[in-house]
């Protein structure tokens, strides 16, 4: 019953945390706090499943590709509108709308998912190391 449960809840929970990093940049929240929600989703599933397996090789991808393309907005603003990371590679809209903050809103999403990953590669690691 516990693990119907949670693979009931386990995506609402994915799904906050995307909502987090989503409007980090309208409201409280942002990138890491959102991952850390996506990660506790995967906690929540090893928890209750202990002998669940999670893919390494699908999370390791995951983390490298975002890190990877935090660099590459990091270079096309240096590029575009002169430093690293600056907001103005997209155009800003309105006050209070989803896509008035320029990059932000994209870093947001980035770090969120890699911040995810990790700290789903470090439980899942922790899980495997424990049942040896």
């Amino acid at each position: 019953m516990l693990e119907v449960g949670t693979r009931l809840l386990a995506p609402l929970i994915v799904l906050f945390g995307a909502y987090v990093f989503i409007n980090g940049h309208l409201t409280p929240g942002g990138g890491f706090q959102g991952g850390a929600i996506i990660a506790s989703a995967v906690l929540l599933l090893l928890l209750t499943n202990p002998l669940r397996r999670f893919s390494h090789r699908l999370i390791a991808r995951l983390e490298s590709t975002m890190g990877l393309f935090y660099v590459a907005i990091g270079i096309l603003g240096m590029a575009m509108a002169g430093g690293f990371l600056d907001n103005h590679i997209l155009p800003l809209g309105e006050f209070g709308a989803l896509l008035s903050a320029g990059a932000i809103p994209l870093i947001y999403v980035l770090i969120g998912l890699k911040v995810g990953a990790e700290f789903s590669s470090m439980m899942v690691s922790l899980s495997e190391t424990e049942d040896q």
